[in-house]
């Protein structure tokens, strides 16, 4: 009995992780394109599959041709090939989103590592003229000015504003609607502190959460292996509430405290759990990701009027630019951001003063040492090179 529902356990796992990945949704449209079973598609369908892809008009990535006069500009109206110059439908991850789920449909068949275009073994995906086709798209875009679209910051001081502003809100609720509200802002704060999506914030497990001695602040992912150390990647986070506008550890122990007075206990289960109408926990439900919660982060910014294109991603950005400006060394906040690549980390500190460390740039009335660097790049913008035919700025 225990090895049948093993084996349904592992198979409905199984059935309901294809189903989000879209492994079979991507394989049967490309033998469906090609005309051909699995096992008799090359390289050239692949090809074929992913140029139709990238130019089925559903895209929102505008690339002109390369020796196109009108590169840089939003629209197609003036340029004379309509064919070369359109909007694109493969991004840089949609792109090597339908590869990885191509990819993963071919070695569930046993085709696996190079291929051999003479007797199709091997996987098609890696094939040359695949390979090729894709570094093609990378200079095109590359040649026509086209940079992947970035979440919008979450600065510091939006943030203060918002846990403020949601604070005081929070005062003139009751019921149902305050505990939701509760829980959403610890969630913000938690995301914004320890650096991570509000995805992250939905796989916090609440008795893997330690306290530090004299309440001086929580240390989140804390699993021991037998040898009693951490096996994980644990971090941590101090009480601030004396030195800064709004501390992450008070909101968090806010949204606990009144959480418990519901009848919600963090002896087991989730930190952030999600909710049914009544206020219990709803253990059907799978936890958080940030489509689920990104309406409400929405709503919650427009409500203070704060909303600029936020997405949840946003505050992982945020989170790392702040651990940067207050002085966390590159090492730390990759820790905490879980960042595998020094690169990555690296281009959140560059900027204008990292090119030009002796520039004065108060003579050219940007004072550096009052603002931040998020707010000297959204300064940046207006700072067009030939925006108009008067004097350089």
């Amino acid at each position: 009995m225990l090895h049948a529902r093993r084996k349904s356990f592992f198979l409905e796992d199984l059935r309901n992780r294809r189903e989000k990945t879209r492994v079979d949704v991507y394989m049967d449209a490309l033998k469906k394109f090609a005309g051909k079973q699995i096992y008799d598609l090359d390289g050239g369908d692949v090809l074929d599959f992913l140029i139709f892809k990238d130019i089925n008009d559903s895209g929102r990535t505008s690339v002109h041709y390369k020796d196109c006069p009108n590169i840089g500009a939003p629209t197609f109206e003036k340029c004379s090939d309509r064919v070369l110059c359109a909007k694109r439908h493969q991004a840089a991850s949609m792109r090597i989103g339908i590869v990885s789920k191509l990819r993963r449909g071919f070695e569930d068949v046993g085709r696996k590592g190079v291929y051999n275009p003479r007797t199709l073994q091997g996987d098609p995906t890696r094939s040359a003229i695949v390979s090729e086709y894709l570094g093609f798209i990378r200079m095109e875009q590359g040649m026509s000015g086209v940079v992947p679209n970035q979440a919008v910051t979450m600065t510091k001081g939006k943030m203060d504003k918002f846990m403020d502003a949601m604070g005081l809100d929070i005062e003139g609720r009751r019921g149902l609607t305050r505990l939701r509200m509760r829980e959403r802002r610890a969630m913000y704060a938690f995301c914004f502190s320890a650096i991570k999506r509000l995805a992250g914030a939905g796989h916090v497990v609440a008795s893997n959460t330690i306290r530090i001695p004299i309440n001086e602040g929580l240390v989140f992912n804390c699993t021991w292996d037998k040898t009693l150390r951490m096996g994980v990647h644990c971090f941590g986070i101090l009480c601030v509430k004396e030195t800064d506008k709004w501390c992450t550890h008070c909101i968090i122990d806010e949204w606990v405290l009144y959480a418990r007075t519901w009848g919600i206990s963090f002896e087991t289960g989730l930190l952030f759990p999600r909710l049914k109408k009544e206020g219990k926990v709803d253990h059907r439900k799978q936890r958080w990701k940030s489509k689920n919660i990104s309406d409400s982060l929405v709503r919650d910014l427009k409500r203070y009027a704060l909303y600029q294109g936020e997405t949840p991603q946003s505050f992982r950005h945020g989170g790392t630019v702040n651990s940067l400006e207050t002085g966390h060394d590159l090492e730390r906040t990759m820790y905490l951001a879980y960042m595998k690549n020094r690169t990555t980390a690296q281009n959140y500190a560059k900027g204008l003063c990292f090119l030009f460390p002796k520039f004065n740039w108060k003579k050219a009335g940007v004072d550096t040492a009052d603002i931040d660097s998020v707010t000297l790049a959204m300064q940046m913008q207006s700072w067009k090179a030939w925006r108009n035919q008067g004097p350089p700025l």
